[in-house]
């Protein structure tokens, strides 16, 4: 059956049962913690403060003069605006039997329901994008979480490798910037380690979420259910819980159950984010901004049929990598 005539036909509920939801919970993480910016501008930048003073401190005798030497303290990250776009069409059948149709005649509005179906799908992929490294820095697409906390790569034009500008990296359990696909166990000693050095370059009291798919989030459970701080999420806190998501906190970290992670086959990956690292940055001429739809049969050998679209402009960009883990490869 075509889509019309089934919103059309006549004697059945009059309400959509979705077949479709998934839970995006990084993106309720970004708007939750306020990360969500909307500012223009040609690039996304940031001046990132690299190195300290420390190795200029000199100790002296008597007599001694000043050695006189200067730093270079500041690099910078630039992050180019990702275009999408999402194309609502509908043709003059459509629009005559169902748009302009009485309530008598159609059960749902289906222009309406493509309108909505088209912005849900532009978020969805957007869910998709950062659950899916870029193939590089420079390209077409919005860049993923875990171009962020990888090890030895390009991120924000700013090149990092296991030796040079490590504080580019995302954060190493091992402290080598080069683990990041090594085998790790889920357990109690790791995560808190996990925990400790994602807190080393973060202001005191900052958040921190832990993404698993379904499998890894039910061992981790199973490993603290016994413990005095591990604490379920409830509806009506300030906890990701709230949104219906599978939530609980154990040492400072709420740990998340991503299905997105899982139906993707990243059963062995696991994230910690800090969410005061991260920004998604809208361009306010595009900021998910629904065009007029176009009459096509205004032009010559155009159908008759009606064409707008959906227009995104910005970037996912994390300013602190060191401060966010993953690993692929947990278990």
């Amino acid at each position: 059956m075509s889509d019309l005539s089934i919103a059309t036909e006549e004697l059945v509920q009059r309400t959509f049962v979705y077949e479709v939801g998934l839970r995006e919970p990084i993106l309720a993480m970004l708007m939750t913690e306020g990360k969500v910016s909307s500012r223009g501008g040609t690039y996304i930048t940031y001046d990132l403060v690299k190195d300290d003073a420390k190795d200029e401190a000199q100790a002296y005798a008597a007599g001694e003069g000043l050695t006189v030497a200067q730093s270079e303290f500041l690099d910078q990250a630039k992050f180019k605006y990702k275009y999408v776009q999402m194309p609502i069409r509908y043709n003059v059948d459509d629009e005559i039997q169902n748009h302009l149709a009485t309530s008598e005649v159609k059960r749902h509005d289906l222009v309406t329901l493509i309108t909505e179906r088209a912005q849900d799908g532009l978020r969805r992929h957007l869910t998709v994008r950062l659950h899916t490294a870029s193939s590089t820095d420079a390209g077409k697409y919005v860049q993923s979480i875990y171009d962020a906390c990888d090890h030895s790569r390009t991120y924000g034009t700013v090149t990092s490798s296991t030796t040079a500008k490590t504080w580019w990296n995302g954060a190493s359990l091992a402290g080598t910037w080069a683990d990041r696909d090594t085998a790790m166990t889920v357990e109690l000693n790791n995560l808190r380690t996990i925990g400790y050095i994602v807190d080393r370059y973060v202001a005191p009291g900052q958040k921190k979420y832990c993404f698993l798919p379904e499998g890894l989030h039910s061992k981790v459970r199973g490993i603290l259910e016994g413990k005095v701080s591990y604490q379920m999420g409830t509806a009506d806190n300030s906890k990701m819980a709230k949104f219906g998501f599978k939530s609980f906190m154990y040492d400072g970290v709420e740990y998340i159950a991503d299905s997105y992670m899982t139906l993707n086959s990243q059963t062995d990956y696991l994230l910690m984010l800090n969410p005061d690292t991260w920004e998604l940055r809208l361009h306010p001429s595009a900021a998910f901004k629904v065009t007029p739809f176009f009459d096509q049969s205004q032009v010559a050998g155009g159908a008759d049929e009606k064409v707008a679209r959906i227009k995104f402009a910005g970037n996912v960009c994390c300013k602190k990598p060191n401060a966010n883990f993953w690993n692929s490869t947990a278990t």
